[in-house]
């Protein structure tokens, strides 16, 4: 098979404007010879790749295949690249790094700020998704680590999964609530309570919740679901109901208010690829992730952190 880097390059470009002639300005090349380059992939993979129309060009289901396997290709090769340079030198290149939304909010800017004060040549890409998505990113290729919420519904081997610490969840509703005022609640207290759940079912935050509410024989009164925790804020200072968070998302809203929901934690864990060998730069990315979260938790830095001691990195 005649397929090399820079067809793969051009389609990819092509594939994220769906336009040949916005794809040919930004390569420099005429666009003819983008054309022609395209039609030479699609005839050696024997498949359409684009569906051409007056406004640029489409994806066929072939294509959109295609697109995620050359993005990993590349980047690959941009890895090697770095890599096999001068050992003595600073790590480059490329580095992606996934997160849950609330890792995110929390040291999604910190870290980033220390990964581009310590690799100046780094080009990192912070993505942002719930545990499931980000796992099949990591299969995927698309990123290189990622931090996850909870455990998954189903084993996933080809990732390793290393736990740090267990995050309190609490219930979350309008400062000056008397059920509020508690040191506690317990999960039968949510029974009857108008609930605003966000993130999925099968993830994180929710499917602890779920979980022990199914272990516990408590109904729970779901309300309203949204996607995102500041969805549910709006609706909880609406006086719509109360949701369910970790305490270290909530700790800067003076008119919320909290309490522990009893024997209901969240694992928090850093993962990473078994199947492939990560780069230098996304080797030492992640001690840096792994540090700057321990450093927080030990420094009381994270609201109702608990270290797991003793944890090795396992697969799914």
């Amino acid at each position: 098979m005649r397929v090399d880097l820079r067809q793969l390059k051009y389609f990819v470009v092509i594939a994220e404007h769906e336009n040949f002639s916005r794809a040919a300005q930004q390569l420099y090349v005429a666009q003819s010879a983008l054309s022609r380059r395209m039609r030479d992939l699609e005839e050696e993979l024997g498949v359409r790749l684009f569906e051409r129309h007056l406004r640029g060009a489409a994806l066929t289901s072939e294509g959109r295949d295609l697109l995620n396997r050359a993005r990993y290709l590349l980047r690959g090769f941009e890895q090697l690249r770095s890599d096999l340079g001068d050992q003595r030198s600073q790590p480059f290149g490329p580095v992606a790094v996934g997160m849950t939304p609330n890792f995110a909010a929390t040291i999604g800017g910190p870290f980033a700020a220390a990964v581009c004060a310590r690799y100046p040549g780094a080009r990192l890409r912070l993505e942002e998704a719930y545990s499931p998505e980000l796992r099949d990113q990591l299969l995927s290729g698309a990123i290189d680590i990622a931090l996850l919420s909870g455990n998954p519904p189903v084993p996933v081997p080809a990732i390793a999964v290393e736990p740090l610490f267990e995050d309190r969840l609490c219930l979350v509703g309008r400062a000056g609530d008397p059920l509020l005022a508690r040191g506690e609640v317990t999960i039968q207290q949510l029974r009857g309570l108008p609930l605003i759940l966000t993130g999925m079912s099968s993830a994180g935050t929710r499917n602890e919740l779920e979980s022990l509410a199914r272990r516990k024989r408590v109904d729970l009164d779901v309300k309203v679901e949204v996607a995102t925790f500041g969805l549910a804020v709006q609706m909880i200072r609406l006086g719509l109901g109360y949701t369910v968070y970790v305490g270290s998302g909530v700790a800067k809203d003076a008119d919320l208010a909290v309490v522990p929901i009893q024997g209901l934690w969240l694992n928090r864990s850093l993962a990473w690829p078994l199947q492939r060998p990560i780069s230098r730069l996304a080797g030492e990315v992640l001690v840096l992730l792994r540090t700057q979260l321990a450093e927080l938790v030990a420094s009381d830095g994270w609201l109702g952190a608990r270290p797991l001691h003793g944890k090795r990195p396992r697969s799914e």
